[in-house]
């Protein structure tokens, strides 16, 4: 169980100091959220290539990875990791499952309320659908350019300890995410947070996949 939770953190902790100095706040904060809203109703799936690059402040370096995202509404989500080592992440409902070298570790989120919390998030922010995020985030929106970037600040305790922030860069033409920035809390020993970064690409939108891609044994 433990070990779970650090991969789905690790996750989810992938993510953010970037500079939000250069971005300006929207102005029409519930505007903005009513067009999100509307665009995410109008998702049934997303596939896309995705890269990760998660960095280790207590070795100074970067682990690079690559894989396929899928995405299917209402709540299934996978990461399927294929370099540098084949790895799945899986997120069906309530369970989760991390499946690596044909070895399957299953939680049921449903159960344990932190992390149904960190499901929840890796889930909305991998979709782009996070209007149903609720109190537990600070939720800041800046417009970075051509695009969006929405700031999630995690205001539970028991979340803080595994993600910091989180930094969600959005296609300005449909909301689907760019980029997704996770910063973790600084650990004892450490002076600077670890973080992961997920970029997207050659995204497909409303493409049929089949839901046995989202299958936890």
């Amino acid at each position: 169980m433990k070990k779970i939770l650090v991969i789905a953190a690790a996750v989810l902790a992938s993510l953010s100091l970037s500079t939000v100095q250069a971005a300006t706040p929207v102005a029409d904060v519930n505007g903005l959220k009513a067009k999100m809203q509307s665009s995410a109703s109008k998702i049934s799936s997303i596939k896309s290539d995705f890269t990760l690059v998660k960095y280790l402040s207590a070795m100074s370096s970067t682990m690079k990875s690559s894989g396929k995202f899928y995405y299917k509404k209402d709540d299934k989500v996978k990461l399927e990791f294929l370099v540098p080592f084949k790895q799945n992440l899986v997120m069906n409902g309530n369970k989760l499952m991390m499946d690596s070298n044909g070895k399957p570790m299953v939680m049921d989120a449903g159960s344990n309320p932190m992390m149904g919390e960190l499901k929840k998030v890796i889930s909305a922010c991998m979709s782009g659908n996070i209007s149903n995020m609720g109190s537990n985030y600070k939720m800041e929106y800046f417009v970075d350019g051509s695009n969006y970037l929405v700031v999630i600040t995690p205001q539970s305790a028991d979340i803080k300890k595994f993600a910091e922030r989180v930094d969600l860069y959005l296609d300005s033409s449909d909301f689907t995410v760019l980029k997704m920035r996770m910063t973790e809390a600084v650990k004892p020993n450490q002076t600077k947070n670890d973080y992961s970064e997920y970029v997207f690409s050659d995204k497909q939108k409303n493409v049929a996949i089949d839901d046995s891609v989202f299958s936890i044994k």
